[in-house]
């Protein structure tokens, strides 16, 4: 069984003797950016391969983190160098005859701060052991252990405890799954949730509510831990990096979190709601994701894509999760609660895609073009799809067992049946779940909205009207989207985006990438919404650059496009 999906006791956790692989970290003229990292194994055989990860869980797409390796450099135990072969883009052979151990020496340019990076600086090392640190596949069960550098007065914010220095894992697994932030500018605060001790850490310039996020986040933890019947570890911490500028990224690990925020001055005022969104979410992915696993990625193979169709529920899943466990917990009232869903209708009614590819095949997909903007129109997401599907499955379930089972029951019983017990599920196993759970057939259900791309709207308008809401057409405030565009600002004027099919502006020929100078003549200076809410009722002419060439288009009267479906009380 992979150590990951075994809950981890802390207090009962012996750390071995011998590791089989042990890497030293150290740092130096740290403004430029290179970690330097020391890797010893144990080896026998003629040829010994070494493997970089090339992607990282929680992120399904090539991570080509080879490319931040600068030197490269393998010597035996005696210090003679070894002649070696890079055999891919992220592997190498080493030639081992007559070698009992390897060491290598390379350094990672760690210059991409976010959740899911490793970053260095004269303030913060921050560590994401899956992309910088090297391992022999042959030996990825082996024990691990890692020297972590720490200065005077530096703290460390890691998911396991560490000892003389170290932290020790028992694979490479666990290894992989086990960041880490090192600095003097961190904070932190515990709580206590049904007997796991939480930490919830704040790096960079933030001035934390303590008192009201220890309570926003104790009431969903409970929640969450009570409706699972248990935790998967015993403590566990959230790891926040916060920026001075916009940002807004989470990663999930067993035992962590690695969340990024900003800008700083906004993180307790409009943005707490994001605080409180993406923490939500990251813990509940503890169980779905990291213990309740698809059978393909169980256990992960970090040398190539793990394709799978489950996304839906892996992401999809936790993001409805997410946001009905803050409601549900008192965390979120109502109003909080009706804005997210909304959020969720506005996504999925502006994206053509949704008519185009599965949310399961859309899943497959993520390898391809899930992270990026990607062709217009082409694609659902498992995020959005993903969350819409399963508070259609949730209010199904509830409607047809008069309220005594829902998606919690069905989470519940894939945790007990494949994440307790390290099995990986299929397709078929969380449909027959959910089937089971509810009594009724979800066949046509999933042929048509998870296989298939059958519009969203007449099963999402029962639905809602089972969980007391309405689905109305609304109009947007801004002028833009009720003619179809959505733009953002840049020194010329204000670039497209995206643009809806059937809209005036799909109409007039408008196409992602364009950028619109002038509204009548007017030059755009951050202001094309209100140029063109001046001019609303009337024909437009636009100036417009595509491609380093102006050209004149026509808008015609503004059609008051309905550019997304409207949840109401």
């Amino acid at each position: 069984m992979n150590s990951l999906l075994k809950p981890i006791d802390f207090k009962k956790l012996v750390y071995p003797k011998l590791n089989n692989m042990n890497y030293k970290l150290s740092t130096s003229n740290r403004e430029q950016h290179y970690l330097n990292i020391e890797f010893k194994a144990k080896v026998e055989g003629e040829i010994t391969k070494v493997q970089l990860p090339a992607w990282r869980p929680g992120r399904y797409d090539s991570g080509n983190f080879a490319k931040n390796i600068q030197q490269f450099t393998v010597a035996d135990q005696n210090g003679k160098k070894l002649e070696f072969d890079k055999v891919t883009k992220d592997s190498w052979e080493v030639k081992t005859k007559n070698t009992k151990e390897i060491i290598i020496t390379y350094n990672y340019y760690s210059i991409d701060f976010n959740s899911g990076s490793t970053y260095l600086d004269e303030e913060v090392l921050y560590v994401n052991p899956v992309n910088c640190l090297v391992y022999i596949p042959s030996q990825i069960n082996e024990e691990c252990t890692v020297e972590i550098p720490k200065g005077k007065g530096e703290q460390i914010a890691c998911g396991l405890p560490l000892k003389s220095g170290k932290i020790k894992t028992n694979d490479f697994h666990e290894l992989a799954d086990t960041p880490f932030l090192v600095s003097t500018n961190l904070q932190s605060k515990t709580y206590e949730s049904k007997g796991v001790k939480f930490y919830v850490w704040f790096y960079g310039e933030c001035k934390p509510e303590w008192k009201k996020v220890i309570t926003d986040f104790k009431k969903y933890t409970d929640y969450q831990i009570k409706l699972f019947g248990g935790f998967p570890v015993e403590e566990y911490h959230f790891i926040n990096i916060i920026k001075p500028i916009k940002a807004y990224h989470g990663v999930e690990h067993t035992t962590s979190t690695v969340i990024t925020l900003g800008p700083s001055y906004d993180v307790m005022g409009e943005k707490y709601v994001d605080l409180l969104g993406v923490s939500s979410h990251e813990l509940y992915h503890t169980w779905n994701i990291k213990s309740i696993r698809p059978s393909e990625m169980n256990p992960y193979d970090y040398t190539t894509e793990n394709y799978s169709k489950l996304g839906y529920v892996a992401e999809g899943v936790t993001t409805y999760m997410g946001d009905l466990i803050l409601f549900e917990s008192g965390v979120f009232d109502k109003e909080q609660y009706i804005n997210e869903i909304n959020q969720y209708l506005k996504k999925h009614y502006s994206n053509g895609g949704r008519l185009n590819k599965s949310v399961a095949d859309s899943s497959y997909d993520t390898w391809l073009d899930g992270y990026e903007i990607g062709v217009p129109d082409r694609k659902s997401s498992i995020y959005v799809e993903g969350a819409l599907v399963s508070f259609m499955i949730d209010m199904k379930t509830r409607e047809a067992t008069k309220g005594k089972k829902n998606l919690h029951t069905i989470m519940k019983l894939m945790y007990d049946r494949f994440g307790k017990k390290g099995i990986g599920y299929t397709e078929k196993d969380y449909q027959n779940l959910i089937e089971e759970e509810s009594g009724i057939s979800f066949i046509s259900f999933f042929n048509s909205y998870i296989w298939g791309t059958k519009d969203f709207t007449k099963e999402l308008k029962k639905c809602l009207k089972f969980a007391g809401f309405e689905l109305q057409k609304s109009s947007s405030k801004l002028s833009t989207e009720r003619r179809g565009m959505i733009v953002v600002p840049v020194k010329e004027g204000a670039k497209i985006v995206h643009v809806q099919k059937d809209s005036t502006s799909y109409e007039a020929g408008l196409s992602r990438g364009d950028v619109i100078r002038t509204v009548n003549g007017y030059p755009i200076k951050q202001d094309l919404d209100n140029w063109l809410q001046y001019f609303e009722g009337e024909k437009v002419e636009l100036q417009v650059n595509r491609n380093n060439k102006l050209k004149s288009v026509t808008l015609k009267k503004s059609n008051s496009f309905q550019f997304w479906e409207h949840l109401v009380k």
